[in-house]
């Protein structure tokens, strides 16, 4: 997987302590580098300093921005990782404005854990390919 200390495969940006927990257990069990945040802002400090291949945000973020505002920002910054979406939020606004950023995927709440291991998987073929 990644052999840079500043680069980590899959950054997690949830706030629901106990679905991040989980979700980041799961992927690191399966051999992924994974950090997972809590809010926005400690997401977009580290995003400044290091890289990631995939984001795996959660739409409501329980604060002033959501996913989509992070994943603009990100994008913003230079980060050319791949993003996916997870949220219960099924408004075509809002699937509009994640077509327009490009996201990878937009995953369904609850999503089963072979639904999101799958999708990482991809998504991380995908992130290669763009580095590459």
């Amino acid at each position: 997987m990644a052999t840079n200390d500043k680069h980590v495969d899959v950054l997690i940006l949830d706030d629901d302590i106990d679905l991040l927990t989980t979700t980041a257990e799961l992927l690191a069990d399966l051999g992924y580098k994974v950090k997972g945040f809590a809010d926005p802002e400690s997401a977009l400090e580290f995003a400044i300093g290091q890289t990631f291949s995939v984001g795996l945000f959660d739409f409501r973020l329980g604060s002033l921005k959501n996913g989509l505002d992070v994943v603009e920002t990100m994008q913003a910054l230079g980060c050319k990782s791949v993003y996916i979406m997870l949220s219960a939020d099924v408004e075509n606004s809002t699937h509009t404005r994640a077509i327009n950023l490009k996201l990878f995927e937009f995953i369904r709440k609850p999503a089963a854990p072979e639904v999101l291991i799958d999708t990482i998987s991809r998504a991380l073929e995908q992130s290669q390919k763009i580095a590459a």
